[in-house]
This record gives structure tokens, C-alpha cells and sequence, in this order.
């Protein structure tokens, strides 16, 4: 029997660290969008990093980590297709308030709108 291969993310393209969302906050681009606000800002890696945000204004403990479940996953899927991993960047996700009301098709549309415009603004450095 064929052991399952993990599709998390590995820890080594996760942002963890205060100093590092402080980084892209301050250094890197800001994109809105209907239920999120997307910052990106180049890294020295071979390899692009996500970090998400949700805070209590989202809803209880729940409701935020279900929506930084969704938030990797839709990441996780396009970074093949948008070529997120060729473009050694930090990417922030911010989940809005509004969000708690979306369901996972409108969500999951609207951020594969804004990591698309990521990946063109990256690609135009």
C-alpha cells in the first residue's frame, strides 16, 4: 500500500514571525478585494510564503480558522497555476469582517482574483 502524500504546506513557505508581516506590510504592495486585502513583498528565497490574518472581528475561533483553511487551500491550488512559487514573493492575506458571511465558492473566487493580480505584478518586476 502507497503511503498518502502530505499537500500541506510546508513550515519553510509559511510566514510565522511578527518582524516578517511587519516586512511585507511595510515594504511590499497592497491589493483589496471583496473579503480580503492581499499585501506582497519580494523575498531573498527561492520559493514564495503565505501568511493569513483573521482576527475576532471575523467571528469566534471557528469561524477564523475555517477561513484560514480556505484561505490555504485556494493558495494551495493556485500556486501552480499562477506560478506563485516562481516568483519569490511574501504574500499577506487579511481576511475581512465581511467574509463570515461568504461561502466558500465566493470566497474562493474573489481570492484567486486578487493572487492573480499578485502574480502579474510580480511578474512585471
Amino acid at each position: 500500500m502507497q503511503q498518502a502524500r502530505s499537500e500541506a504546506l510546508p513550515k519553510a513557505k509559511r510566514l510565522a514571525k511578527r518582524r516578517e508581516f511587519l516586512h511585507v506590510y511595510e515594504t511590499g504592495r497592497k491589493w483589496f478585494s471583496r473579503y480580503c486585502v492581499v499585501f506582497a513583498a519580494p523575498n531573498a528565497l527561492p520559493f514564495s510564503r503565505i501568511g493569513i490574518t483573521a482576527t475576532k472581528k471575523l467571528g469566534k475561533a471557528a469561524v477564523r480558522n475555517r477561513f484560514k483553511r480556505w484561505t490555504r487551500e485556494v493558495y494551495r491550488r493556485q500556486r501552480e497555476p499562477l506560478a506563485l512559487d516562481s516568483h519569490s514573493v511574501d504574500v499577506v492575506i487579511n481576511i475581512k469582517p465581511n467574509a463570515a458571511e461568504a461561502r466558500f465558492p465566493e470566497f474562493r473566487d474573489d481570492l484567486q482574483r486578487a493572487l492573480l493580480k499578485v502574480a502579474r505584478e510580480s511578474t512585471a518586476r
